[in-house]
């Protein structure tokens, strides 16, 4: 869905070469993040005979940077 704001870059996720960044790339992650954030909120990604939908704002979510 990400694929909407900048279409397909046809290269490497970090920049176009190696060893070079996109000049955006601030952004782009940005927007990657916030949207991995929202996903749970919006996508149906659970389907059970007790629940189905979105899950909602009782989500708890783990990062690191690795």
């Amino acid at each position: 869905f990400l694929e909407k704001v900048w279409g397909k870059t046809n290269s490497k996720i970090y920049g176009p070469n190696a060893g070079e960044d996109y000049l955006d790339n601030e952004l782009r992650f940005s927007l990657l993040c916030q949207a991995a954030l929202e996903a749970p909120r919006v996508l149906n990604l659970n389907s059970s005979e007790y629940f189905s939908g979105p899950y909602g704002e009782n989500v708890l979510f783990i990062a690191n940077d690795w």
